[in-house]
């Protein structure tokens, strides 16, 4: 008589709860005419949102988005747009949200692009606000379009701007509603308004080049100044906020190494589980090969065992992915977001003392000229005109400094609070999720052991 044993699935590792538990309903959509393109959801790459990516529900306790927002926001059904190196990917923008101002529900397409349009915007309109960061450019894996790619470029997409909507400063911007509520059309046209109301852009070609040599030639001047009298422009920082910044750069190395080595977890995991795979494949079919008996039922069943532990191993290492490197790598992000602002806010302080050293050698200039006998009273005129434009542009920028520290001080704190709660979060996720696949594991393996046992004592 031989035991056999019945392994059946895995025990399923426990997800971190969803962004939501009830599924949005589709909105309404006119019907097609027999002349029109297909509907959007038909041509879907994959219309199934993956929950364990996309933010997590209000008060789950699960890495995503504050859970006091306002906004339940979907970036879902990516579908690609073109081919070659001009193909993209859109993707369909869901907003439900009680936020005043706001229609409850909007839906809209964008593409990464738009998403990079708001992102700039943002940073422009609230120099010091830490804006989110946004999933780095990849030409390569752009150019090959792959399932996984666009399913990690959606889900941090869905990060990304669920937390622009939950950023008290950021939340009520006309950038924002725009990106969430104007139509294709509409948003286009905003778009395109936007960049020529740039001066950036108005300025033409000549004159942005004239413009940027000159900046480039006053700043090679300041620094000049600095080095010839032993200075530089951190003395006039807060001793406090040199050393966030420095801690700043030395949390983005550390973070960068974590997430690199979490990188080989779960290859590593991922690899564990095939070799085990086909550990169990050869096991099998030795058991093939032997008479029949309690040798040979042994190594099938050892296979079959094999087999179970290699599922686990796999579903193991795409969880790892999805709930672990995933987060890791949008902390990695979230710092370099903080050392953005910290680089405005060195270069509103040195455009600040450029204007300053400016404004002194306007003024001396026109005390020279005043004190020169027979001078035309036009040159006076023009050097008084001179020293009011460079006072007043030291005033400007005085201003843009003082409000980007201004903003910094509430925001580095807030920074602080929300990324330890998360990363409290992701560290719990990690740990249960080790601690079951493991437990599953040993429980497999302890299966096969006792139905061994058994069978070797019927025999």
């Amino acid at each position: 008589m031989t035991a056999t044993l019945d392994f059946g699935d895995p025990l399923k590792l426990d997800e971190p709860a969803p962004f939501d538990e009830e599924p949005l309903a589709p909105l309404a959509e006119p019907s097609a005419k027999a002349d029109e393109p297909p509907p959007y959801h038909s041509v879907v790459l994959n219309a199934v949102e993956p929950p364990t990516t996309s933010g997590r529900q209000a008060g789950s306790g699960t890495y995503g988005v504050p859970a006091n927002s306002d906004f339940d926001i979907r970036v879902m059904d990516p579908v690609r747009q073109g081919e070659g190196v001009a193909a993209y990917v859109s993707y369909k923008v869901i907003t439900r949200t009680t936020a005043a101002g706001y229609r409850d529900q909007a839906e809209v397409i964008r593409r990464f692009r738009d998403f990079t349009w708001l992102q700039k915007r943002l940073r422009h309109e609230f120099r010091g606000v830490i804006v989110p960061p946004l999933p780095e450019k990849n030409v390569v894996e752009k150019y090959k379009m792959t399932t996984e790619f666009i399913e990690q470029r959606r889900a941090a997409l869905t990060i990304f701007i669920n937390r622009v909507a939950a950023h008290p400063a950021l939340k009520g911007s006309h950038e924002l509603q725009l990106f969430l509520e104007a139509s294709e059309t509409e948003f286009a046209i905003e778009v395109s308004r936007s960049q020529v109301d740039d001066s950036t852009v108005t300025q033409g070609a000549a004159k942005i080049t004239l413009t940027g040599a000159v900046s480039f030639l006053r700043e090679l001047g300041h620094t000049a100044s600095n080095l010839y009298h032993k200075r530089t422009d951190d003395e006039e920082e807060d001793v406090e906020y040199l050393k966030l910044r420095a801690y700043v750069h030395e949390l983005e190395r550390h973070l960068s190494e974590v997430h690199r080595q979490a990188s080989r977890l779960v290859r590593h995991q991922a690899e564990l589980g095939e070799s085990v795979r086909e550990f169990g494949v050869a096991m099998t079919a030795l058991g093939r090969y032997e008479e029949s008996g309690l040798i040979a039922d042994s190594f099938g069943q050892l296979g079959d065992c094999a087999d179970a532990v290699a599922r686990l191993c796999a579903k193991a290492s795409t969880s790892l992915a999805s709930c672990f490197e995933a987060p890791l790598k949008e902390f990695v992000r979230g710092v370099k977001a903080v050392k953005k602002v910290c680089a405005d806010r060195s270069t509103a302080l040195a455009v600040f003392q450029q204007a300053r050293v400016d404004v002194d050698g306007r003024r001396q200039r026109l005390a020279k000229l005043r004190g020169t006998p027979g001078i035309r009273e036009e040159r006076v005129s023009e050097a008084e005109r001179d020293l009011s434009g460079a006072q007043q542009r030291a005033e400007a920028a005085k201003g843009e400094y003082e409000t980007i520290v201004q903003r910094m001080t509430g925001e580095v704190d807030r920074f602080q609070r929300e990324r330890a709660v998360e990363v409290g979060y992701v560290l719990r996720d990690f740990s249960l999720a080790q601690a079951q696949v493991n437990g599953d594991a040993a429980r497999l393996w302890g299966s096969f052991l006792a139905r061994l046992a058994a069978a070797g004592a019927t025999s």
